[in-house]
């Protein structure tokens, strides 16, 4: 068994991908397996992902069906024997000596732990990188749910992006954990959140794990539809359901951090054109109202009284207007 599955979907990114499958195999940690799932590319991803298993017996590949990211995801789970899981996009890639130090971290601890998470390396098309680095004060700490959920809400940057998270395969299989088939730009929130309930030990570190490109074109990440829109919205308000009528000081602003990620969210409406979507949106947003009652915050005072005065969609235009402005 390998210490390690690497899970890579892929579609229409052979531009992308050699670097990606290159920077995994050249790694100098070499116990792990890497699953490159072809989820139809409808491109040369199917012969690049062949050719590479032809010259690597640590690769496998499943070349199905397209049934989108979610779906790419659950099929590699199904055939990763690793012990720990880590999900990585087909159009990212790793710095040198990045499994070596994940595999310091785990060294580090006398327990097996549940999950380790790291910061990306945000990478722009003009090649500026920035490491969005984890809220502690040393390049690692060892936490319980209670103090990780502390550090989730004060971060500046989300912990749930797959490429941040190595996890523990025996509580996904034991769990029958999924990635969720009908989201679109929230899977990842949705799973991780999921998981973490289900854990008491995480180990964070300060080593970036993947490099992430940014505004690529085509990207899901870089699009934005009402669908994404939705599925943020749906999955940040189930989150706050589950810990609304939590007593615990750090789950209690659990609830704040989902009510006020759900008010971010709404500030994206005018990037929808079509009436329809809009329309179906908004009505989602009127019948979950009552979330925005636990918003903290100084903006999201501000914002929700542009919002009873002048509506969801206007008050966000008029928003952005003023952001532009100032």
């Amino acid at each position: 068994m390998p210490f390690l599955s690497i899970i890579v979907p892929i579609y229409n990114i052979e531009k992308y991908l050699p670097q990606c499958i290159e920077s995994i195999l050249g790694q100098s940690f070499n116990d792990f397996e890497l699953i490159l799932v072809d989820d139809g590319s409808p491109d040369n991803c199917s012969n690049i992902c062949d050719q590479y298993a032809a010259s690597d017996n640590r690769i496998k590949v499943i070349h199905k069906k397209n049934g989108g990211l979610s779906d790419a995801r659950n099929a590699g789970l199904d055939v990763a024997l690793g012990k720990y899981l880590l999900f990585i996009d087909g159009d990212d890639y790793m710095k040198e000596l990045t499994l070596e130090k994940i595999m310091q971290a785990f060294k580090r601890n006398i327990i097996d732990i549940d999950m380790l998470i790291c910061p990306l390396i945000k990478t722009y098309p003009n090649g500026q990188e920035i490491i969005d680095y984890l809220p502690i004060n040393s390049e690692h700490q060892l936490l319980d749910q209670n103090n990780m959920l502390a550090k989730m809400i004060i971060s500046r940057t989300t912990f749930w992006g797959a490429g941040k998270n190595v996890y523990r395969r025996s509580i996904i299989e034991k769990n029958k954990l999924q990635f969720k088939f009908d989201l679109i730009g929230a899977e990842d929130c949705e799973f991780f959140m999921r998981y973490i309930r289900l854990c008491q030990s995480f180990f964070l570190i300060n080593t970036p794990v993947v490099n992430y490109r940014l505004e690529r074109e085509g990207s899901i990440t870089n699009v934005m539809s009402s669908s994404a829109i939705m599925g943020q919205l749906q999955v940040f308000y189930n989150n706050y359901h589950v810990y609304k009528s939590e007593k615990q000081n750090e789950k209690t602003q659990v609830k704040t951090f989902f009510a006020n990620k759900f008010a971010n969210t709404i500030s994206l409406l005018p990037y929808l054109r079509n009436k329809v979507d809009l329309r179906n949106v908004l009505r989602f947003i009127q019948s979950h109202k009552h979330i925005l009652n636990d918003t903290r915050g100084r903006k999201y005072s501000v914002a929700k009284m542009f919002w009873l005065i002048f509506g969801y969609n206007g008050g966000s235009i008029l928003l952005q207007k003023i952001k532009k402005l100032v």
